[in-house]
């Protein structure tokens, strides 16, 4: 079974003021570039969307019973029910993910008396929600052993108590649970789904595709859009490792004349670093895939292009 990554980030609804609904149509449409197979949201953020949308990739996150009017009115792809509202699993039309959060206790027990105290007929998946410390090794034993318990799909959300939480996403994408849950932008709690993308990177000393750095800076526009502040490390890791666009106008703001701007392709390194004939690894990745600076500035245009296109709507 293919994992599938599930965004929440539009479960935050605390957008500026005077929102353009097409900004949230593109956001949602560059997450799915990103890698998002599903996009989980609030009621909140569902009203703002213009009519006719196909929802078949939309997850309604239920917070009061109110939200079974649309869940039932509209063809969402699932809803999700945290396990305190698992009695409402019954008078909903669609499929359910059932949310646990663990806080730390044993996910057997936990799952064990969740199961027979309530009806899961309609439950198509579990998502298992706490701060996991676990090695790819021991989050592969685990799954394991819950697929030999339990016929439920699994979707792993990592929060981020233990400072932890794109590792525990990336031991989760090893240890191939179903899905797991990330939130794009800058949020305390749960793994972002730039710096997964970024651990993922690292870890095989291979960097995105064009497409996907393409897919990312839509993302870091429109999350600026929307919210109306930046998503700090979805840029700044990529720039890092000098394989983003220098300059995006809409999130740097305007060039400054007469100010040098960093290559695209010039690794960052110290004097030590020169003497001693280092090279980065992602730069040597670069140079082997012939991105030279010719693609890199029509990479750039592209997104040029996309932001002024965006902010022009």
């Amino acid at each position: 079974m293919k994992m599938t990554i599930i965004d929440n980030s539009l479960c935050d609804s605390d957008f500026r003021e005077n929102i353009n609904p097409a900004e949230l149509v593109a956001y949602i449409e560059a997450l799915h570039e990103f890698g998002a197979g599903y996009i989980e949201l609030v009621t909140d953020t569902f009203v703002l969307l213009p009519p006719g949308q196909d929802l078949s990739k939309i997850i309604l996150r239920v917070t009061s019973e109110s939200d079974l009017l649309y869940l039932n009115s509209f063809d969402f792809g699932y809803a999700l029910l945290p396990a305190n509202m698992t009695e409402l699993a019954p008078k909903i039309s669609r499929p359910v993910i059932s949310e646990i959060s663990l806080h730390g206790s044993d996910p057997f027990s936990v799952i064990n008396m969740f199961i027979s105290n309530f009806d899961l007929s309609n439950v198509a998946m579990i998502r298992l929600l706490d701060d996991f410390n676990s090695s790819p090794w021991a989050m592969t034993e685990f799954v394991k052993n819950y697929r030999a318990k339990y016929a439920f799909p699994l979707d792993i959300c990592p929060t981020n108590g233990r400072l932890n939480a794109a590792s525990a996403a990336v031991a989760a994408v090893i240890a191939r649970a179903d899905c797991v849950t990330m939130r794009f932008g800058s949020y305390d709690r749960f793994a972002e789904l730039q710096d997964y993308t970024m651990a993922i990177s690292s870890m095989f000393s291979a960097i995105p595709s064009p497409d996907m750095i393409v897919a990312l800076c839509k993302c870091a526009v429109l999350y600026k859009l929307i919210y109306g502040r930046d998503s700090v490390s979805a840029t700044k890791d990529m720039r890092a490792f000098q394989i983003v666009p220098h300059r995006i106008p809409h999130v740097d703001g305007p060039i400054v004349p007469g100010r040098n701007e960093p290559s695209y392709l010039r690794p960052i390194l110290s004097a030590d670093d020169l003497r001693s004939g280092y090279i980065d690894p992602i730069y040597k990745k670069l140079v082997s895939m012939q991105v030279d600076s010719k693609n890199a500035k029509e990479l750039e245009s592209v997104i040029n292009q996309y932001c002024t296109k965006l902010f022009k709507s």
